[in-house]
């Protein structure tokens, strides 16, 4: 569903290569490990320096991959001055969706109360609640997220999984700040320095018993870790 290869952004990504199909995917590494960049580009916001990359077979800023995709940066950016509902209404007419999907992505992420609110006065959990739901409305087959779960309370982070669990068909591919997180997936994928160090299951790259813990704690939080 995603592949990449030989994928190289300069000074961010060291030609990357990687292939995921369906389930939910974490991208796990230190700050600056790149993996910000790669979703940038699966979502077509950034032009690559070198290798190849498609969703379901097509370039990344092919406008026919558009409606394939969520793509949520680490920090939503909403108009502040709009109301909570006029921010999902505007995400339900920008994907030709019916009025069901923007009720499910309200129910999803439990904002009903906000809706009446402008974003301007929500608190930063709540408006990344309010972002989740307009990117993840009418559930596209391919979600790239950048730390989906920052800023949430535990109930916002609760219903996220959730929705995740939800999904059914495609593909999660989310870039996660913590290990708790790391062993909720169904494959893990270790960046660092803009290289893939390893990947697999996480039972495998962490150990069965937590034992590789202290080498993966050294590769995110080592000295070098930048």
């Amino acid at each position: 569903m995603v592949a990449v290869e030989g994928l190289t952004k300069r000074g961010r990504l060291q030609g990357v290569t990687l292939r995921v199909g369906e389930g939910v995917v974490g991208l796990f590494g230190p700050n600056g490990a790149g993996k910000s960049t790669l979703l940038a580009l699966l979502a077509g916001r950034l032009r690559l320096d070198g290798g190849k990359a498609a969703l379901m077979g097509l370039n990344p800023r092919d406008p026919r991959a558009l409606p394939l995709r969520a793509y949520l940066p680490q920090n939503p950016r909403l108009f502040p001055h709009l109301k909570a509902l006029e921010v999902l209404k505007g995400a339900q007419r920008a994907k030709g969706l019916r009025g069901e999907a923007l009720e499910e992505a309200v129910f999803r992420m439990g904002v009903e109360p906000l809706l009446p609110k402008r974003v301007g006065v929500l608190s930063g959990g709540q408006q990344k609640r309010l972002a989740l739901a307009a990117a993840l409305m009418g559930n596209p087959p391919i979600w790239l997220l950048d730390e989906p779960t920052a800023a949430l309370d535990p109930k916002g982070q609760a219903r996220f999984w959730d929705w995740v669990a939800a999904k059914g068909e495609g593909l999660a591919l989310l870039a996660l700040h913590g290990l708790e997180e790391a062993s909720k997936v169904g494959h893990l994928v270790l960046l660092k320095g803009g290289r893939v160090l390893e990947e697999g299951p996480p039972n495998r790259l962490l150990g069965p018993r937590g034992e590789r813990l202290p080498w993966l704690m050294e590769v995110v939080y080592g000295e070098d870790a930048a």
